[in-house]
Parts: C-alpha cells; structure tokens; sequence
C-alpha cells in the first residue's frame, strides 16, 4: 500500500526521535515512517502501533542511495520530513579522525541534503496546503563547543542548507530548523555532571522530548514561516 499525506522522521528508534513518532501516531492525523539504523525496542513498538519502518544507515552510501529509491515507492505524498538523525562523537573520542568526521557529514549534511531532493515532489503532491521540513540542530553552533568542533560544524552545515532549501522549495514547501540546548540527559550522565551542565543554563532545568514535540508542531501551524531557526535553551 503506497501511504499519503505521511510524515517521514529519520532516526525514530529512541529517545527525541522516538518521542516525535510516538506523539505523531497519538494524534493521528498523519501516517508516521521513520528511519531507524539498528534494531531497538522502540522500532518494534512503532511498528506495532502502526507506523512504518525503514532500516537505512546514512553513512553507508549504498545503504542511503537504497533508501532514496525505496521512499517514492512506499510514499505517494508527505506532510513534513523530520531530520532528526544524528551522530554525535566529541573531540576527545574521535580515534579516527577522518572516518568520525565523514560519518558525521554524511549523517549532518548529505543524507539530508539528498532526502529534501527526494521528497520535494512527494511534499508537493500532499493534500494539505502546507507543506514542511524541519532540521534538528544543536543551539550550541550558534556559541561553539571546543569539546564539539567537528559535531558542531556538521550542524552548522545543516542549518545553513535549512535556509538555502527554504529559498529553493519556496513557496510550495516550508523549511525551518530547531535549535535545541539540553534535552533529557543520558542515562549514563553523572550527577555532577548533571548539575554543572543545569548551572550552566539561564532556566535551570531539564526540559524533555515535549519542548521538540511543541517546536514541531509549532512550526507545522504557521503558514508563511521558512528559513527560520528556533532556539530552545543552550
């Protein structure tokens, strides 16, 4: 069955991508496919409350070329395209240096570079007068990170293709960016490091998944907003 009028997020099998695909299926408005890179718990979940999952990992070429020619034939149109996929290694953990960059560019820049072309006619053909694509960034491109550089740059390549694409899709298709601070701290966070990154901020506190969920949301109910980026926190 070929699924209209959907919403596409890439790399929905945890945490904030999770939460989007979970929050979309509740409302049920919009059919939700997603991508996922491994098999987690969350996948099979998804699926079972009816979503549609695509294995693909972007920093395999053949992997991400399969997917690009796999979208027209599982969608007829799409809604939005959430580019939530993303690959975070910091400087101190970048062993191989070249590879760990190109990944992360790969993942960054040029699977959303090639999913925005892909899916503009699939955006186009859907039923409802607005259209979107939404990139999640990082707020901290906007202050740099020394403990971040390439992870950053990578980012900061994708917010500057979110305005480009925005001129490009314009008037048919909305493209804007969400520029997040902290989210939800990972589990294996300590507590010191919990309160140092938390005294760090002006609102001293840890927003959760909800705060990208309303960004989305807000973002898909304005009709004339593109080549924006919203920042939540730092």
């Amino acid at each position: 069955m070929v699924i209209k009028n959907a919403v596409l997020i890439t790399g929905a099998s945890q945490r904030i991508g999770f939460y989007l695909a979970e929050s979309f299926l509740k409302e049920g408005l919009y059919p939700v496919v997603f991508t996922y890179r491994t098999f987690r718990p969350g996948v099979q979940a998804l699926i079972d409350q009816g979503a549609t999952g695509i294995q693909v990992d972007f920093t395999v070429n053949k992997s991400l070329y399969d997917f690009l020619e796999i979208l027209p034939k599982k969608i007829f149109s799409l809604r939005a395209v959430v580019h939530n996929a993303s690959l975070w290694i910091k400087e101190d953990r970048l062993k191989d240096f070249s590879c760990h960059y190109q990944e992360m560019f790969q993942v960054h820049m040029i699977a959303p570079y090639l999913v925005n072309k892909a899916c503009y006619p699939l955006l186009k053909k859907a039923s409802h007068h607005i259209k979107d694509i939404i990139a999640i960034s990082d707020a901290k491109t906007k202050q740099g990170d020394d403990s971040q550089i390439a992870y950053l740059a990578t980012k900061a390549g994708l917010e500057s293709m979110t305005k480009s694409f925005a001129q490009a899709f314009s008037p048919e298709v909305k493209v804007n960016a969400i520029l997040p601070g902290l989210v939800i701290f990972n589990e294996d966070d300590s507590e010191n490091y919990k309160a140092k990154r938390l005294a760090e901020m002006a609102i001293s506190i840890e927003p959760g998944a909800d705060i990208i969920w309303q960004s989305v949301q807000h973002l898909m109910s304005l009709p004339n907003t593109t080549g924006q980026a919203i920042s939540l926190g730092s």
